[in-house]
């Protein structure tokens, strides 16, 4: 029978609305840059670039639930960037937008930590996976 774990499912979904919100939010920096009078921020495009690659670790995810590692550290990182990324423009002066960044930027980081937590293996587990491969070995 199937185990779900309510934690992982809960922290996957996080990550992956609070992705969501970000590219919505540098989306709209992105496209007010392209038709307003305000600049690109190197910030803003690395942020985005960083939101582009976790969606893509994500949907790589959800078909290999084993790689749920690479979501955490994936996640982790974009929280890291965003957060640096509202300091500096915090201090350039920009919108008051940057406070929930860096609340979604701590949202990322936790939520991250919390998945990557469930999916280190107790010795127990190694060892049974460690018999089960010398089992289908033989």
């Amino acid at each position: 029978m199937v185990k779900i774990d309510l934690r992982t499912n809960v922290s996957f979904l996080v990550i992956f609305i609070t992705v969501l919100v970000l590219a919505v939010l540098q989306g709209g920096a992105i496209s007010k840059s392209f038709f307003g009078t305000k600049e690109v921020l190197v910030s803003d495009i690395q942020v985005i670039a960083f939101v582009i690659l976790t969606l893509f670790i994500l949907f790589v995810v959800t078909l290999r639930p084993d790689k749920v590692y690479l979501s955490a550290y994936s996640s982790m990182t974009l929280g890291l960037v965003v957060i640096i990324s509202a300091f500096y423009n915090l201090f350039k002066g920009a919108d008051g937008a940057n406070v929930f960044q860096f609340i979604l930027g701590l949202v990322l980081i936790v939520s991250g930590f919390l998945l990557n937590r469930k999916g280190i293996l107790s010795k127990k587990d190694v060892y049974i996976v460690e018999k089960g491969l010398e089992h289908y070995k033989k």
